[in-house]
């Protein structure tokens, strides 16, 4: 992991690189073909598309992902509805804590 973030420090040099460099240092991680490959898309992604308001246009983005973002970095946790647990006992807390204010 290191390795990558020392080679690719940033969005634009991960965007511009070349996915089978890539490929060959997370191989240890398997899948590193598809990997690498999302990599590099999610990258230009990232960098060309209008996703703040909807990470859902990003290559790769799942629904644990898109969730977790709105939940935490848009603070719309009143309307995502989670199916990874983790989420759900989170939204659970701050729905609580919401009525305990109310």
């Amino acid at each position: 992991m290191w390795d990558f973030f020392i080679k690719y420090p940033d969005p634009q040099s991960a965007a511009m690189s070349d996915p089978k460099q890539i490929q060959e240092m997370i191989q240890p991680l398997g899948l590193s073909e598809r990997r690498s490959v999302a990599l590099v898309k999610m990258s230009n992604d990232y960098l060309n598309k209008d996703w703040k308001e909807d990470p859902d246009v990003l290559y790769g983005i799942g629904k644990y992902a898109s969730d977790a973002y709105r939940i935490f970095c848009l603070g719309q946790w009143k309307d995502v509805v989670p199916k990874d647990s983790a989420l759900v006992n989170y939204r659970t807390f701050l729905e609580r804590m919401y009525q305990e204010k109310t």
